[in-house]
């Protein structure tokens, strides 16, 4: 298991698109305080579709940290 926190940041969009070709399997996490931040989950989920073709395997995180 490897796993890279990108953040959602714009600087790794290049590198984003070979990881997800390589991976197997995603985790996609959100703040459970912040509804803007799982809105924007599916845009991520639909370009790492797009990038890596086939039903990649999507595993949905909501978190909270006080």
């Amino acid at each position: 298991v490897e796993v890279i926190d990108t953040a959602g940041q714009e600087e790794y969009a290049t590198l984003r698109d070979q990881w997800v070709r390589e991976g197997q399997g995603f985790i996609l996490v959100y703040s459970i305080a912040s509804r803007s931040t799982f809105d924007r989950l599916e845009v991520f989920r639909q370009s790492m579709r797009r990038v890596k073709r086939g039903d990649p395997i999507f595993m949905l995180v909501g978190n909270k940290c006080e």
